[in-house]
């Protein structure tokens, strides 16, 4: 496929996306990695999901992640300034309160003489995915670059994830909660929900009982169904698909209208969370 005069795309795989989509729209991926018992595996390139999650589910307790280079941007840029098929360069990143993937790409972009637009996502997981979908059809549709920007932006203020991870102690060791939640959780068998706000995770709620969670998580995705025009739901999992039935059906059962998506959750999300979690993605209005 010949590709001309056309703005390129840069991400790295938080955002989940599939090795065919990647290859199909011409997307450059600047892989995370993964640290389990030492060993250090990139995103998507070293291990499949599927196989980072049975390890994690075996001897995931401390393990790490790790953000790509500042030689692996450095390299990405200058290979696309250097390319005469593109004339503009767009970059969505994983949220930069959580991994300095974006700083790093903003300190690349710098070298470069060809317009940069590189974006702080907020967030990562399948919300960051629709941004870079985004730009593709924009890209497609011949969009302009300030208006494929803009709607990304304007998607980084209405993008949503909550989780409801497993593994306090793993979220304890790498910052996401603190080491008296982790502890009190875990004591007292509270169940908790993390979302995403400014960029950041924290605790939206804490529940004694895993109905009550059920309950109030359901309650919250329906509000936004009704009241945000919600119109496709991600079910986000961090290696365990047992789980996924029960919520499909609660979930069909009370948002029928809605289209309701089921994929892994991003490695990189649920080496901190734990094997086992699950989640729900979605955009505003979308």
């Amino acid at each position: 496929m010949i590709y001309i005069k056309k703005i390129a795309i840069v991400t790295d795989s938080a955002a989940g996306l599939s090795h065919e989509y990647i290859d199909q729209h011409d997307i450059r991926v600047l892989p995370m990695t993964v640290i389990i018992d030492g060993q250090a595996y990139r995103d998507g390139i070293d291990k499949t999901t599927e196989e980072v999650y049975e390890m994690l589910r075996e001897s995931g307790e401390g393990a790490k992640t790790s953000q790509p280079t500042a030689g692996e941007f450095i390299q990405v840029y200058e290979a696309l300034d250097n390319d005469e098929r593109y004339e503009a360069i767009i970059a969505v990143h994983a949220s930069s309160e959580l991994t300095g993937t974006y700083q790093s790409s903003i300190s690349a972009s710098e070298t470069v003489s060809k317009p940069v637009h590189v974006i702080d996502s907020k967030i990562g997981s399948y919300p960051m995915a629709k941004m870079i979908q985004s730009a593709v059809d924009g890209r497609n549709s011949d969009e302009s670059l300030v208006d494929i920007v803009q709607n990304i932006k304007d998607m980084t203020e209405a993008a949503q994830l909550y989780l409801l991870p497993q593994n306090f102690s793993q979220l304890r060791k790498s910052g996401r909660v603190s080491a008296s939640q982790s502890m009190l959780a875990s004591l007292l068998n509270i169940h908790i929900k993390l979302m995403f706000e400014d960029g950041k995770v924290i605790v939206g709620e804490k529940v004694r009982t895993r109905k009550k969670m059920i309950n109030a998580v359901m309650d919250r995705l329906e509000a936004h169904v009704r009241q945000d025009a919600v119109k496709t739901l991600s079910i986000v999992h961090a290696g365990n698909e047992s789980i996924i039935t029960d919520w499909k059906e609660r979930i069909e059962s009370r948002l029928s209208d809605i289209d309701l998506m089921v994929e892994p959750l991003v490695t990189v999300a649920g080496v901190h969370a734990g094997h086992g979690t699950i989640g729900f993605g979605f955009i505003k209005g979308h």
